[in-house]
C-alpha cells in the first residue's frame, strides 16, 4: 500500500527526533524517496511541514537540514518552562475543577498503560500523551498568557525529541512525577504542585542533556 504524506511525516519526524538523522544532517528529496521508496510529493510535503514545526532547516535551492541548537539554548528552554510551568502547576491547585482532574488522571493513567505495554511506536506515543498532561495543568491554571507562552516553548523543536533520549527509568520516573503531580493538584496544595513540577522538569532536562550531548560528542569523536 502507498505510503501518504502524513505517513512519510510521521516516520521522517521519528527520526530526526531519535537522532537517527543527526543535527546537521542534509535530507535530500531524493535520497529519502529511495530510502522510504516513495515519490517526491510526500517527501516534500513531510519536509514542509517539519520545516513549519522547526525540526528541520529548508534553504533555498539546497534542500533541507536537520536542525542544530547549542546547550545554551536548550538550557534556556528547559529554566523557562520551569518557571512558567511551576507557576501554572501552583495555580491549578487553587483554581482546578472536577473536570480538569478527571483530564489529568486519564493523561496519566493513559501515559502508565503505554511505558508499561510498550507496543509499536510507543516513544511517540509517550510524547504526546507527556504533552496533554502539561496541557491540562497549564488549563487548569487558568491563566492564558501562562498558557500561550508555556505551551510554545514545550513544543519547540528543541525539546521534542525528549524521550526518544530517556531510558526506562526516566520513564518510569516520569510517569510518577505526573502521578504525584496530579495528587497534589487535587488536594490543593499549591506549594507542592510547583516544587514537583520543577523537580520534574528540572531532572527532565538533566536527563535530555545528557543523553542527547553524549551521543554528539561520541559521534564526533568517532569522526575525529
Amino acid at each position: 500500500m502507498a505510503r501518504s504524506s502524513v505517513d512519510i511525516y510521521t516516520i521522517v519526524r521519528s527520526r530526526v527526533m531519535a537522532g537517527f538523522y543527526p543535527p546537521g544532517a542534509h535530507l535530500t528529496e531524493a535520497a529519502l524517496c529511495t530510502e522510504l521508496a516513495v515519490s517526491r510529493n510526500p517527501v516534500r510535503a513531510a519536509l514542509r511541514r517539519l520545516g513549519e514545526e522547526g525540526l528541520v532547516r529548508v534553504e533555498l535551492n539546497k534542500g533541507a537540514f536537520v536542525a542544530e541548537y547549542t546547550r545554551s539554548d536548550i538550557d534556556e528552554v528547559f529554566e523557562l518552562r520551569q518557571l512558567l510551568e511551576s507557576r501554572a502547576a501552583r495555580l491549578a491547585a487553587t483554581r482546578r475543577t472536577e473536570r480538569d482532574m478527571r483530564v489529568l488522571w486519564e493523561s496519566v493513567e493513559h501515559m502508565h498503560r503505554i511505558a508499561r505495554d510498550k507496543g509499536e511506536g510507543y516513544l511517540d506515543e509517550l510524547h504526546r500523551s507527556d504533552c496533554d498532561f502539561h496541557r491540562a495543568v497549564l488549563a487548569a491554571a487558568e491563566a492564558p498568557r501562562t498558557f500561550r507562552i508555556a505551551r510554545a516553548l514545550a513544543e519547540t523543536s528543541m525539546t521534542l525529541g525528549t524521550f526518544f533520549y530517556y531510558s526506562d527509568d526516566d520513564i518510569d520516573r516520569t510517569v510518577q512525577f505526573h502521578r504525584d503531580l496530579a495528587q497534589a493538584i487535587a488536594a490543593r496544595e499549591p506549594d507542592l504542585a510547583a516544587s514537583l513540577m520543577s523537580a520534574h522538569l528540572g531532572l527532565a532536562h538533566v536527563a535530555f542533556m545528557a543523553r542527547r550531548f553524549a551521543e554528539i560528542d561520541d559521534a564526533a569523536a568517532g569522526r575525529g
